[in-house]
């Protein structure tokens, strides 16, 4: 990733610009790395919550990893964001500019290119993903309270739910004040909470052998 960004013909303005498909690899990569060593470290620091995993109906633990999977899709969204500048090009909220939909949406061909190397379209896609990501945990939330989870997946439900609201207001406000590096850092580390909250609700959840 770094390699790609220290040739002469990438550099902006005498800064290097790393390609934004090996940026969403590598964090991509990280991210999975890091979710394998945390669900591992589960295993030796914490047991599962027994109540919640025997009691509590699959299909709250299959949701859980629903929203895991569509914190990840987030996560590399977010990647292209950073990697194409794209948070400059409409930084406004909810619209993007006058448009719901930017004309500039589709403007590549082929099409497929357009959510991968359209720094317009890549922000349109990743708005939609966090606040699909932001109104599935909050739904989530809201229907499990009648659930009677354990003490520790009822925290980390809780936690989670805390984590996406705040997620989604440094995301909102990094795009407004025109990308400054220490609120998207902080916006990138928020993502890093979610995913940590997710899995632990998920491991709390988890079936136990009897």
């Amino acid at each position: 990733m770094v390699k790609s960004g220290l040739h002469k013909e990438t550099l902006v303005d005498g800064r290097a610009s790393v390609s934004p498909y090996r940026l969403a690899a590598h964090l991509g990569t990280a991210f999975i790395l890091y979710a394998g060593l945390l669900w591992n470290s589960f295993k030796y620091l914490t047991k599962p919550d027994v109540y919640a995993s025997t009691r509590v109906p699959r299909a709250w633990a299959m949701s859980v990893h629903g929203l895991l999977t569509l914190t990840l899709i987030t996560v590399i969204a977010g990647a292209f964001v950073a990697g194409l500048d794209a948070g400059l090009c409409y930084p406004t909220f909810p619209k993007m500019g006058d448009y719901w939909i930017p004309p500039e949406y589709s403007t590549l061909t082929p099409w497929y290119k357009n959510h991968f190397e359209n720094p317009v379209t890549v922000q349109f896609n990743h708005r939609v993903l966090g606040l699909t990501t932001t109104a599935a945990v909050l739904a989530f939330s809201v229907a499990s309270l009648s659930v009677k989870f354990g003490r520790r997946a009822a925290m980390a439900r809780n936690l989670l739910a805390a984590m996406v609201i705040v997620q989604t207001s440094l995301g909102i406000g990094t795009l407004l004040y025109n990308v400054p590096i220490s609120m998207a850092a902080a916006h990138q580390a928020g993502s890093l909470a979610m995913l940590s909250f997710a899995l632990w609700l998920a491991f709390n959840l988890r079936r136990v052998p009897k």
